[in-house]
C-alpha cells in the first residue's frame, strides 16, 4: 500500500495506488488508512459481504456490463489540500465562480477532501458541514444514527453494497433544530484520475423547523479517449418535522465516466423538500431517486433536467412513495436528446392503504432533436387508497416545425431558432432555482447552449 524511499538518511513513506479491482484486502486497507472506529469497519465488511453475495440488478433498458470493473482503481491516496481556489483547474474555478455569496464550500478531489470552508456565523449556530470521513471521527454518534441505515440500507443492491465497502470523502451536513441557513452550501466532487472508482456519500440531517439549501456538483474534465472511470454515489436526506430543504444535484461528468447513484429522502411531518437534478454528462448515468412521504403534511417538489448527446445513455428511476395521508408531491422531468443518445425514465407514484387525501402528479417530457435519438418514458401508478388524486403523463416528440418557421420568418437562423425553443422548453425547470443561485442558472443555460451548437 505504500512505497518507501530514503531522503537525507531518513525514510519517507508515500502512499501509492492500490491494485486494480475490488477485494476485501483493499477494503480493509482503506479502513485502516483512515483509522476508523469499529462500527464503520463493520459497516464496510457488511457491504463487502453483500457485494459478494448479491447478483447485479437487472435493468431492462440500461446495460452496465461493458464497464471494466476489474480495471478500476478502488480509491486514490489523498491529495494535498489547497489553500486557495486559484490553484484549481480552470473548469473547476469557472464552476465555483458562478456561486457568489455562499454559506460554505466543500471540495473533494478524487477520493478525499482538499478544501473546506464554513461561515463563522453559520458554524456558531451549530451547523456541521464537512466530509464524512471527518464527521465519523468528530461526531460518531450522530453519523452512526443515520448513515446507510433507514434511508439507503447497505443491502439495497450490489452497487450500493460496493459503495458501503469503499466509500471515502463525501459530504455531511447537519442543521440543528429551528436553524435557518439563508445562503446556499456548496459541495463539489472533482474526478481527475482516469480509471478511478469514486464512492462519495452525501448525508443530510435537517432537524425540526430548520431551513437549508445544499448544492452538490459532480464534475470532471472531458476525456473521450480515457479508460472507464466510475462514480458510485449514495445520497441520504433526513428531513425533520417542519424542516424545509432544497437539494440541487448537478452532474457534468466526462464522456468516460459511468455514473450510478442511489438517492433517498425521508420526509417527516409537515416538512418540505425541493429536489432538483440536472444531468448533462457521463458515458452512462443511472439515478435511483426515491422520495418517501412518511408522515402527514409533507410537500415534495421533484424536478429533473437532462440533455444527453452523442451516444450518452441517461436513465432515471423515481418513486414518489406516499406512506402517510394528506401529502403532496409534484414531479417534473424534462429532457432534450441529441445525436444517438438515449434517455430512459421510469417513474412510480405509490400510495399505501393509509395514504388518503394524497395529491400527487408526475410528468415526463422529452424533446427529440435528432432522428436517431430515443426516449423511453414509463410512468406508472400503484394505488391502494381510495380518497386521493394521482395523475401522470409522458410526452415524446420533435421540435414543432411551426415554431421554428415562426422564428425563422423573423430573420432568426434555424440553429438559433431551435436553441431558443429548447431553452424555452427547459425554462420551467431552471425557474425553480432560487434567486440566490442565479449564477448557477446562467451557467446551466450556457451549458445547454454549448451543447446545442
Amino acid at each position: 500500500m505504500a512505497r518507501t524511499k530514503k531522503t537525507l538518511g531518513q525514510e519517507e513513506t508515500k502512499p501509492s495506488l492500490p491494485a486494480q479491482g475490488f477485494s476485501r484486502q483493499a477494503m480493509e486497507a482503506l479502513s485502516a488508512r483512515q483509522n476508523e472506529p469499529h462500527w464503520v469497519r463493520q459497516k464496510r465488511r457488511e457491504g463487502w459481504h453483500h457485494y459478494e453475495e448479491l447478483a447485479p440488478p437487472f435493468w431492462r433498458r440500461t446495460d452496465v456490463s461493458k464497464l471494466n470493473w476489474d480495471g478500476l482503481i478502488p480509491y486514490a491516496p489523498p491529495q494535498v489540500p489547497v489553500a486557495s481556489l486559484s490553484a484549481l483547474p480552470p473548469k473547476l474555478q469557472a464552476a465555483l465562480a458562478t456561486y457568489g455569496r455562499r454559506a460554505g464550500l466543500l471540495l473533494q478531489r478524487d477520493s478525499a477532501r482538499v478544501y473546506g470552508e464554513l461561515a463563522d456565523e453559520v458554524a456558531a449556530q451549530g451547523v456541521i458541514f464537512t466530509d464524512l470521513e471527518m464527521a465519523v471521527r468528530q461526531y460518531p454518534d450522530l453519523v452512526e444514527r443515520y448513515f446507510m441505515d433507514g434511508a439507503v440500507p447497505v443491502s439495497s443492491d450490489k452497487y450500493t453494497a460496493l459503495h458501503a465497502a469503499f466509500w471515502s470523502g463525501g459530504t455531511f451536513l447537519y442543521v440543528p433544530r429551528s436553524v435557518e441557513v439563508t445562503l446556499p452550501l456548496i459541495s463539489v466532487l472533482w474526478i481527475e484520475m482516469p480509471q478511478l472508482a469514486v464512492f462519495p456519500p452525501t448525508l443530510v440531517v435537517a432537524e425540526a423547523g430548520s431551513r437549508v439549501t445544499l448544492v452538490s456538483e459532480l464534475l470532471s474534465m472531458g476525456c473521450e479517449g480515457c479508460p472507464d472511470t466510475y462514480h458510485g454515489g449514495v445520497t441520504e436526506l433526513h428531513v425533520g418535522p417542519g424542516a424545509d430543504v432544497r437539494y440541487i444535484n448537478v452532474q457534468d461528468l466526462g464522456g468516460h465516466v459511468y455514473d450510478l447513484r442511489s438517492q433517498v429522502a425521508l420526509l417527516d411531518r409537515d416538512s418540505r423538500l425541493d429536489w432538483l437534478t440536472v444531468n448533462l454528462g457521463g458515458h452512462l448515468s443511472r439515478s435511483s431517486q426515491h422520495t418517501v412521504l412518511r408522515e402527514p403534511g409533507v410537500e415534495a417538489l421533484v424536478t429533473g433536467l437532462y440533455l444527453p448527446d452523442g451516444r450518452q445513455h441517461i436513465a432515471f428511476d423515481t418513486l414518489q412513495d406516499h406512506v402517510a395521508p394528506n401529502c403532496t408531491s409534484d414531479l417534473l422531468y424534462q429532457g432534450a436528446l441529441l445525436g444517438r443518445s438515449r434517455a430512459v425514465y421510469g417513474g412510480t407514484i405509490r400510495a399505501w392503504p393509509g395514504a388518503q387525501k394524497t395529491d400527487a402528479y408526475q410528468s415526463n417530457r422529452n424533446l427529440l432533436l435528432s432522428k436517431k435519438a430515443r426516449a423511453d418514458s414509463l410512468p406508472q401508478l400503484e394505488i391502494e387508497a381510495n380518497d386521493l388524486r394521482c395523475t401522470h403523463g409522458a410526452t415524446v416528440g420533435q421540435v414543432d416545425e411551426d415554431h421554428v418557421f415562426y422564428l425563422m420568418s423573423r430573420g432568426i437562423p434555424r440553429p438559433e431558432a431551435v436553441r431558443l425553443i429548447v431553452e424555452g422548453f427547459f425554462r420551467p425547470v431552471l425557474d425553480r432555482l432560487p434567486a440566490s443561485l442565479d449564477g448557477l442558472r446562467q451557467r446551466l443555460t450556457r451549458a445547454i447552449a454549448a451543447k446545442l451548437k
